[in-house]
């Protein structure tokens, strides 16, 4: 009998790390999220992305608003572009309602209902 309810705890965390269920609780960025980040800016430095690029750089003022758990202000929205897809896709998938960006040379996760900044992954 207990085997029967080893069996089937494996089989349930198999498929809720399959499915990507796993993933959905993932609201900051782990080391090696922040790895996998930086190795890919080094293989893209000479064609940075927008966002990536050095003219992109925040003032100081919004650069000194970039602060996890602070709002993601209008302001900021302004200077943000989407992720370039190939580093989304070696990233775990965001949960819901939540989006990776890109900002003054940072990667950030974002709270897109309550626009609420969660991490930020610092690349300059």
């Amino acid at each position: 009998m207990k085997a029967r309810y080893c069996y089937a705890a494996v089989l349930a965390f198999a498929l809720l790390v399959t499915t990507g269920a796993w993933a959905q609780g993932h609201k900051q960025f782990d080391d090696h999220d922040r790895q996998v980040t930086r190795d890919w800016n080094s293989q893209h430095q000479k064609h940075a992305a927008r966002g990536l690029r050095s003219q992109d750089r925040l003032t100081p003022d919004l650069e000194s608003r970039l602060q996890p758990g602070r709002p993601f202000d209008k302001d900021l929205r302004k200077h943000a572009y989407s992720i370039p897809s190939d580093l989304n896709h070696r990233l775990p998938p965001p949960p819901p309602h939540h989006v990776y960006m890109v900002i003054g040379g940072d990667v950030v996760l974002v709270d897109s209902v309550n626009h609420i900044l969660l991490d930020i992954i610092r690349l300059h």
